[in-house]
């Protein structure tokens, strides 16, 4: 029976009523951060270099946005290939027309079409979805960040000529030693906060390295009187995107794309690694393929991302997908007792999360069907839950590997299974 008919929505607003901030996230934005602030520092070094190396330096943004298209056409992120094609233009488009001073009317107008268009079409990049390059939904995403780019370099320069007021907010120059004007600045601001929002929720590189794209271009129009700062920061945000096709194509290959948690080859990685004091805690879902077969697999993919989100927070712990419902926590220096503490305070917050079901074809005829198809919870016709169990194990002389804690741990799972479900074993 599937899900989408008429729950999806409901379920998708539990969901998102369950998404957490991750504020660690943030610290993605380091890399990005440095290159940017780096950028600006060496700007005043420029001046000093040869003939041949400057003109190495003003062609280098291109070949960097160039490696990252082909990157993101490998990788099939339409996101980033996006990304890498705009910077080049902007980086262009600053060179070729606003080298001027912008007492010129031309100059002034290309600059707030600019300033307007950079912090709309990263908000653009930042809330679509990425659905590839080669299809519909990704030619989709491509027109539209086009109709986005041509409406804000067409429309946007008129804003100043609706009145005198305008004309004051979205002039240049409001502050010295400033030139980004005040309404494109406020919009900027918006952007990077709603972008600070969007990383923290999805906890993405991409999403890091496309803020830092910005705020590179950012900083090459609110501080364009600077000798040498479009060169810096055109360099800058190239390099921040080819960083972000990097880290997202890592992504790729080593993080669980379902739930976002770091997968099988990410922690047979990890294992090796591992010093000489760790517990191993393998979980799965309670009774996941009856919940599969009587809501479908769309729910299932749903409870999957609910018990990920709640495993991920796991205190001093790393979670991993291991394969279906099953996932694997690594607590590296810790005792059983800390890692077991760890895990039940998890189970519990999983067993105790309840998700409504509104479509009335779904919910079971009379109490005893109903708790039949729900297994181990104990809830309201129009209510289902979902528990887990785990099992850990530490490292000891008897188990002097990785793969002896874990195939021990899994012991302990199927223990915590039989004596019951919803409970950890160790």
């Amino acid at each position: 029976m599937g899900f989408g008919r008429g729950v999806s929505a409901q379920f998708s607003g539990e969901m998102i009523g369950a998404m957490q901030l991750y504020p660690a996230a943030l610290l993605r934005l380091l890399p990005p951060a440095v290159v940017t602030g780096a950028a600006l520092w060496g700007r005043a070094y420029l001046p000093g270099l040869g003939g041949e190396a400057r003109v190495i330096l003003e062609y280098l943004p291109y070949l960097l946005c160039l490696v990252a298209v082909c990157m993101a056409c490998q990788f099939n992120r339409a996101r980033m290939l996006l990304a890498a094609v705009a910077v080049a233009a902007f980086y262009w488009a600053v060179q070729r027309d606003l080298q001027v001073s912008l007492a010129e009317a031309e100059a002034a107008r290309a600059y707030l079409a600019f300033s307007l268009a950079l912090p709309l079409l990263t908000l653009y990049l930042l809330l679509v979805p990425e659905r590839g390059i080669l299809n519909y939904r990704g030619l989709a995403t491509g027109a539209g960040f086009v109709l986005l780019l041509l409406v804000a370099t067409t429309l946007g320069p008129r804003l100043a000529e609706v009145n005198a007021a305008a004309a004051q907010y979205y002039a240049a120059w409001p502050a010295p030693g400033y030139v980004m004007s005040r309404g494109a600045s406020l919009l900027a601001a918006l952007v990077l906060l709603a972008g600070l929002v969007i990383l923290t929720l999805r906890h993405e590189e991409s999403d890091a390295a496309l803020l830092g794209a910005f705020l590179a271009q950012y900083l090459a129009l609110a501080l364009l009187h600077l000798p040498q700062v479009s060169l810096a920061m055109g360099l800058a945000a190239a390099l921040c995107v080819l960083w972000g096709v990097l880290r997202s194509s890592h992504a790729m290959a080593y993080r669980d794309e379902l739930t976002g948690l770091p997968g099988r080859r990410a922690l047979n990685e990890r294992l090796k690694m591992l010093g000489r004091s760790y517990v191993i805690g393998m979980l799965d879902v309670d009774h996941f393929k009856r919940f599969n077969d009587t809501y479908g697999h769309d729910v299932g993919d749903q409870v999957l991302r609910l018990v990920a989100s709640r495993i991920r927070t796991v205190r001093g712990g790393t979670a991993y997908r291991y394969g279906g419902e099953e996932f694997c926590v690594v607590f590296p220096r810790r005792t059983l007792e800390e890692s077991a503490a760890a895990l039940d305070a998890m189970r519990d917050e999983v067993a105790n999360y309840r998700m409504s079901l509104r479509d009335r074809n779904l919910r079971p005829e009379n109490r005893r069907q109903g708790s039949r198809r729900r297994g181990a919870t104990r809830l309201g016709a129009d209510q289902v839950s979902v528990t887990v169990s785990a099992g850990l194990a530490a490292r000891d002389d008897e188990k002097p590997d990785p793969g002896s804690v874990i195939k021990s741990a899994d012991a302990m799972l199927y223990k915590a299974k039989r004596a019951g479900r919803n409970r950890v074993a160790y």
